[in-house]
């Protein structure tokens, strides 16, 4: 049987400068049926006491043991080791967008204050939450079908540590902190106005996200974060945001519906009230010798279609 390296990406506050990477040798007979965290409790045990690593439940229950498996988030625990296996090796190590602690466990302190700036609480409406014990606060399971999903996350920050925009923006909530504020939206119990919901949202970076679907394809639970954002802006259109995200995105659909292109030259001037922008764009239209008929996208043949398309997914959407 061959041997397998197993590398990880240390780091101790104290005396390291930087983080680097150190690696183990482990038998491929040892590591099989092993998961990660029993590959990372085995050299623990066997071969390096001083490795630090966060777990507890072992049944991916908890959330703790998430840490990039060759460059993706994922619950150590639920991970079978040999399955990772790339050219001989595994690379393991910290979630990004947290400050690290030491080795592969990470400060969760600074992303659960971003959750608490969206009011993941519910705040009981008296008309449908009784005030008494012997009553119940009846939830229909039509009514439950709206944010069953979201009730599944364990805040292992999977998604989290894989955001594009919280590495851009470490202001941005964060992926799984906006699919919280979702959930208390849809909960038919809650009392908090909705719009003012919305707002903290918007406040907290909504038209931030790239959806570049990286916290899709991280959540060890099937929940979709990209998609709760995507309908959190829905909400936010409704309740008559006017920032320039929303600007940009009811800019985006108008001009896509009218002609199945977005209107680049129209959009500085929509989004961000930008004429300069529309001013270079003109000039530098008119140098090239492009007719003014054509500064803007022209409706294409089959639009209609396109149209037809649009109103019925609007309609299955809401």
């Amino acid at each position: 049987m061959a041997n397998i390296l197993i590398e990880i990406q240390r780091f101790n506050p104290e005396t390291d400068d930087k983080p680097f990477m150190q690696t183990y040798e482990v038998s491929e007979e040892i590591l099989k049926g092993m998961t990660i965290f029993d590959a990372l409790a085995y050299i623990k045990d066997k071969i390096d006491p001083t490795l630090t690593y966060r777990a507890f439940c072992r049944s991916a229950i908890c959330g703790s043991c998430a840490m990039k498996i060759n460059e993706r988030a994922k619950l150590a625990c639920k991970e079978q080791i040999l399955f990772h296996v790339r050219n001989g090796k595994v690379v393991i190590k910290p979630l990004e967008n947290a400050k690290i602690i030491r080795d592969l466990a990470v400060d969760v302190d600074e992303a659960l204050e971003k959750l608490k700036k969206l009011k993941p609480w519910l705040e009981a409406d008296p008309k449908k939450v009784p005030d008494s014990i012997k009553s119940e606060s009846l939830v229909l399971p039509e009514e439950f079908a709206h944010y069953d999903h979201m009730t599944d996350c364990i805040l292992c920050m999977a998604c989290y540590g894989m955001c594009s925009a919280e590495k851009a923006d470490s202001n941005y909530a964060g992926p799984f902190q906006f699919t919280k504020a979702l959930r208390f939206i849809k909960d038919s119990r809650d009392g908090v106005d909705i719009d003012e919901r919305v707002q903290l949202c918007v406040d907290n970076g909504l038209w931030d996200c790239v959806q570049c679907q990286m916290c899709l394809a991280a959540c060890p639970k099937g929940i979709t974060p990209a998609d709760d954002i995507q309908e959190l802006r829905r909400y936010a259109i409704a309740s008559g945001d006017d920032s320039m995200g929303a600007k940009r995105a009811t800019t985006w659909f108008r001009d896509v519906f009218a002609t199945g292109q977005i209107d680049k030259f129209d959009l500085p001037v929509n989004a961000k009230g930008d004429t300069k922008a529309r001013e270079e764009m003109e000039k530098e239209f008119r140098e090239r010798g492009i007719p003014e008929e054509r500064f803007r996208p022209q409706p294409f043949d089959g639009i209609e279609g396109l149209r037809k398309f649009i109103r019925k997914v609007e309609e299955e959407v809401n």
